[in-house]
């Protein structure tokens, strides 16, 4: 008798599929009802709310499964949006402060958690049910925040004036 697999793959949003939710899910809860301020924003809001925890975790060498990716920003967004002030300047700048600070606070945790063994043998379980390795959607979001910073200016080097005299002998003594 053939053995069957009796086991159910989990699903890997793609990066179009997770970056499209974040989107929306910002649009409902920081742009209700200013639909061109969100147009406008769109541009930031993508490079600085959506794709930014994306490219901090490629950066420190590690991804996570989409859904928990999905899962950690919108946790993040509900508390934002729970202790939201009523004066926000330019939201796409604030929702950047706020990630920011929550990956200052929780990034070890969510560090920990994508080096666990756990995770790590999940991620080998979806490879080889697979036959095919299944998009990387951090390391897609990733390289699309690249592709979006890539584009802006650089910021000029400010120039620094020394005061005073300056003494320039290396002593040994």
């Amino acid at each position: 008798m053939a053995r069957t697999k009796n086991y159910q793959r989990i699903k890997q949003p793609v990066s179009a599929e997770l970056s499209a939710s974040l989107m929306d899910f910002i649009r409902r809860k920081f742009y209700a009802g200013d639909d061109k301020c969100f147009y406008q924003d769109r541009r930031d809001l993508m490079r600085w709310a959506v794709l930014w925890p994306a490219s901090w975790l490629d950066a420190k060498g590690v991804t996570i499964h989409g859904e928990r990716y999905r899962e950690i920003c919108f946790k993040v967004l509900l508390q934002a949006n729970a202790h939201a002030a009523d004066k926000i300047k330019y939201r796409p700048v604030w929702l950047k402060a706020v990630l920011q600070n929550h990956f200052k606070i929780h990034g070890e945790e969510y560090l920990a958690e994508a080096k666990s063994v756990l995770h790590l043998a999940e991620q080998v379980l979806l490879m080889v049910g697979n036959r095919v390795a299944a998009p990387d959607p951090v390391l897609e979001l990733a390289k699309a925040r690249q592709i979006l910073v890539a584009g802006q200016p650089k910021k000029k080097a400010s120039k620094t004036v020394v005061k005073g005299a300056v003494n320039l002998e290396l002593s040994l003594g």
